[in-house]
């Protein structure tokens, strides 16, 4: 199958085929899903199976991640870049791994930067690309390297 272009903000050009384009589309519309707390889009989003594990190391199964979604909850989404994209697609399951940035406030009106990794697994059915689980780990700010000892 020949590759498209395929562009996120924030990520290089990269030549890729149908599905890894259909698998990040389907995780751009679930982080939309998401910052609309709308638990219709993103339960049409996951599979039955879905589990998602926090950046705390806590596990969410689908019913309790659906919970946090509900529009009476909804919270302000900091602004998010996506970046570092790597999609994987092994027969009928995917593997999408990438970087969102969160701008956070600050004190005193300054802005902070959080980055986490995310990774997505999702499987191809009947009704097309599914998420059957996400995971989010904190990644560490670069510290600067330790001054030689005299």
């Amino acid at each position: 199958m020949a590759g498209s272009l395929l562009t996120h903000p924030g990520c290089a050009q990269t030549t890729i085929g149908r599905a890894e384009q259909e698998v990040a589309q389907l995780v751009r519309d679930f982080q939309a899903a998401e910052q609309a707390y709308d638990p219709a889009a993103l339960a049409r989003l996951i599979d039955a199976r879905y589990v998602e594990v926090s950046p705390r190391g806590e596990v969410d199964e689908r019913t309790r991640f659906l919970g946090f979604y509900q529009p009476a909850q909804r919270q302000p989404w900091p602004p998010v870049a996506v970046s570092d994209e790597q999609i994987r697609v092994v027969g009928t399951t995917a593997l999408d791994v990438l970087t969102l940035t969160y701008s956070l406030p600050g004190p005193d009106g300054t802005t902070r930067r959080q980055a986490v990794r995310a990774t997505y697994v999702a499987q191809h059915g009947t009704q097309g690309w599914r998420l059957l689980g996400a995971q989010y780990t904190g990644i560490m700010p670069a510290t600067p390297a330790s001054a030689p000892a005299h």
